[in-house]
């Protein structure tokens, strides 16, 4: 085991300063009468020692969503509000399918009427040629309600990206956050560019231009199932559309903002923001960034204690649930930090997603070890330890040491030669040697 380096700088400053005064204390006690250097010590206990590791970060609920529409359709009715609990599919809003149906309708319609020129024989040329043409039609009117929405996600994707790298930049955010939002901005970015668009408007491609023409040139080749075929795909998508009319959620979780508004379209939502959004915050999580110093210590599955102002002094249970496979730069360091998450198990009343939280990891623990103050380390200064430990005679003997767990104060040592109830010596300059008297300070 190591000591970390802050506790190495603390332990050379106590002993500099140590030096410092048993020099002048000795200086003043020296006299014929009274010899040896002055020293303080403390006992070695058996006890229980637990290590830790303090993190921060904000709780957050474990699952969440935002539930947006591409359908161009009013808004008749918003049945939750924010706060409410909800079940995965159930019906957050409903639009108007009055015209839908009208067009579902006409689907059938003409399905029916295919399959009747089918059964009697006769030519389907000028309504295979009809339907050839009013698919393609509804296609461009879909296709370019798909792209403006598109477009949309593409306006808050870039927004969220620009937000989240201006606390990146500011150190605020870390990089996994800035590469998730990143992703999100390029894959919105790659849908709009699927579409063939000119001066806003969305072009037919080959493919559905050279099925017009076949349609009207070869019309006498084409037999009439296929035709039905076709036009009961079309009614098959328009009635999933009508479906999708039910705007639903697909997780189960709490109303956390509702941005939808009677009377306005789903796909026009101002501001670009989502209809809805969700979160899992029955769950909570937090995600926080351990030192690379530290991350050895970190397994899955350890446990931790979660405290909150809000909290007043209580603690609720967590593990450590993920480590991320991979580091990043700490800004303004060259020090490299790894995204650990830790998910709250204990009971979560009281607590709000949004909140800062603080953590304590129990990275290690030692049961009826030895254990005294770190103070009494000494740094050989190639990763041995040793202490001095006080015979009854006053004299100090210096004792290899190897270290254990390690917390705030205080370090488990084994060593063969030591047992309860000695004492050691502590922060021991460099000029106390092997058999050296000493006096000790009461």
């Amino acid at each position: 085991m190591k000591i970390s380096r802050k506790k190495k700088i603390i332990m050379g400053v106590v002993a500099l300063a140590l030096i410092l005064g048993v020099v002048s204390v000795n200086a003043k006690r020296k006299s014929p009468a009274n010899s040896g250097m002055a020293v303080s010590v403390s006992d070695v206990v058996k006890k229980d020692i637990k290590s830790t590791l303090s993190l921060k970060a904000p709780l957050e609920g474990t699952e969440s969503v935002e539930v947006v529409s591409r359908l161009h359709y009013e808004i008749l009715s918003i049945d939750v509000k924010e706060g409410d609990k909800v079940e995965k599919d159930q019906v957050l809003a409903v639009l108007d399918v009055s015209h839908l149906e009208e067009e579902i309708q006409k689907l059938k319609d003409n399905v029916e009427l295919l399959q009747i020129q089918n059964t009697e024989g006769k030519s389907s040329k000028e309504i295979s040629a009809a339907l050839a043409e009013q698919r393609l039609k509804e296609e461009l009117e879909s296709s370019q309600r798909s792209y403006e929405s598109a477009l949309e996600m593409y306006s808050t994707a870039k927004s969220r990206y620009e937000s989240i790298k201006v606390l990146y930049d500011s150190g605020m955010a870390s990089k996994w956050e800035l590469t998730d939002k990143e992703n999100a901005l390029n894959e919105a970015k790659r849908k709009v560019d699927a579409f063939n668009v000119v001066d806003g408007k969305v072009q037919a491609t080959d493919a559905q231009l050279a099925e017009i023409r076949n349609a009207k040139i070869s019309s006498n080749n084409a037999s009439g199932s296929k035709s039905i075929e076709i036009a009961k795909k079309e009614l098959e998508r328009k009635t999933k559309e009508l479906e999708d009319c039910k705007v639903k959620s697909s997780i189960a979780g709490t109303i956390t903002r509702v941005n939808a508004k009677v009377g306005r379209f789903a796909d026009e939502i101002d501001d670009k923001k989502p209809m809805f959004e969700i979160e899992n915050i029955d769950t909570l999580k937090m995600v926080a960034n351990v030192s690379e110093y530290d991350i050895a210590k970190m397994e899955i599955g350890q446990k931790v204690k979660i405290s909150a102002d809000i909290l007043n002094g209580d603690e609720v249970d967590g593990i450590v649930s993920r480590i991320s496979p991979t580091g990043e730069q700490k800004q303004g360091s060259n020090e490299r930090i790894i995204p650990v998450q830790i998910d709250v198990t204990g009971d979560t009343k009281g607590l709000i997603a949004g909140i800062n939280a603080s953590a304590k990891v129990e990275t290690a623990i030692a049961q009826d070890a030895l254990v005294i103050p770190l103070e009494a380390l000494i740094d050989n200064g190639d990763n041995t330890y040793s202490v001095f430990v006080l015979k009854e005679d006053k004299t100090v003997k210096k004792l290899n040491v190897l270290l254990g767990v390690e917390d705030v104060l205080e370090v488990q040592i084994i060593c063969d030669e030591l047992k309860e109830g000695d004492k050691v010596v502590l922060n021991p300059n460099a000029f106390m040697t092997d058999g050296m008297s000493v006096i000790v300070n009461e």
